[in-house]
């Protein structure tokens, strides 16, 4: 195919039949994946791994004991009361609770279609399929080769979150706000948001939109993480707990303002000199890298990375550079857009996951 300047363009044809292969593989996988764990869990030795420790998350809540820990109460209310309905409606059995955990991630990658097509993402297939075969979102979310890969916690974070994605390019944004706050509540990933949000109305004086975001977005934060200081008990140990100590030894040492100090430079930084420019959709996932500054501190997980490729098939940016390559015989001008960016920063996050695990657990 030749372009303006006459150039040889390489470009990958039939888009639509590698699309539908490659959203074939993606769903084979997970089920796969399903089956694979229930065989493998016959055995009663094999673990279950973070999946049985959700499924015990809230037992302290009936003990009366609300230990905010590790393995215990970790995470926000919100959270904690979706953990209690489906461990409810698994009648005390984990191989139900592990389907559900099958089953929420499975519904949330599909549901990720009617987000690309509401945003007129061309190649809305191909870029699909390879969002179902993205090697970071099967390591973090799907895939374990020795116990099982599902977080259902992630799992209720990316509700809320497409949903926000779904919404967001409304008119008006109400519930944009409203699920962007449940996001928030359900873990603290995009929390930063909220802060950004409300300067960035504040400095372009647009109190419409701030008496919107105020009511629809700090509504379910006043609900579920402000109000339960005043009848959980230790809550607070919750947010303690998350800047002292660390599951890394040599973590352990470092000093709680080195901790603040990394987190208040980028989130200052990016406030100085981006906010005002950005749209709400590049700040909900900016927020991500600002709290996983302060995040990784307590355990070293490259996962809580993993929203970004929502943004990354998102924005329209479909030539970030151009590799130019002239051979005598042939001229390759090959134009890497966001998708490829996105791939390729999954498989570079995969091979830190993969480092971290070996070199440092």
């Amino acid at each position: 195919m030749k372009d303006n300047n006459n150039e040889t363009l390489w470009k990958i044809k039939n888009t639509r039949v590698i699309g539908l292969l490659l959203i074939t593989i993606g769903i084979a996988i997970r089920i796969f994946m399903l089956i694979y764990y229930y065989i493998i869990h016959l055995d009663p030795s094999v673990s279950w791994g973070d999946l049985r420790i959700n499924f015990n998350t809230t037992n302290t809540m009936f003990t009366g004991e609300w230990v905010w820990s590790p393995t215990k109460l970790e995470y926000p209310p919100l959270t904690l009361y979706l953990l209690v309905f489906f461990k409810f409606i698994s009648f005390g059995s984990l191989e139900f609770f592990a389907f559900y955990a099958f089953l929420l991630e499975f519904l949330v990658s599909l549901s990720y279609y009617f987000i690309l097509k509401k945003y007129n993402i061309p190649n809305i297939i191909l870029i699909f399929g390879v969002f179902l075969i993205n090697p970071f979102i099967i390591l973090n979310n799907v895939f374990s080769p020795i116990n099982c890969g599902y977080h259902i916690t992630d799992s209720f974070f990316y509700i809320f979150l497409t949903l926000s994605l779904f919404y967001f390019l409304d008119e008006n944004k109400s519930k944009f706000y409203l699920f962007s706050g449940l996001t928030m509540c359900t873990k603290w990933f995009t929390l930063p948001a909220a802060p950004y949000f409300f300067i960035k109305f504040l400095l372009e004086k647009d109190w419409k939109e701030m008496k919107k975001f105020i009511i629809f977005l700090g509504t379910p934060i006043l609900i579920f993480l402000i109000s339960p200081l005043l009848y959980l008990p230790n809550y607070l140990d919750l947010y303690v707990g998350w800047l002292s100590g660390s599951n890394i030894q040599g973590l352990n040492e470092i000093s709680i303002f080195v901790k603040l100090g990394l987190f208040l430079i980028i989130f200052l930084g990016y406030l100085i000199f981006r906010v005002k420019k950005a749209d709400l959709l590049e700040i909900t996932f900016f927020s991500i890298i600002v709290m996983f500054s302060i995040m990784f501190w307590k355990r070293l997980y490259v996962r809580y990375l993993t929203p970004l490729i929502l943004y990354g098939h998102l924005i329209t940016n479909e030539n970030i550079f151009t590799i130019d390559i002239d051979f005598k015989i042939i001229h390759v001008n090959f134009r890497v857009g966001n998708h490829l960016m996105t791939y390729g920063s999954s498989i570079l996050g995969c091979l830190v996951a993969i480092a971290i695990i070996i070199f440092i657990f």
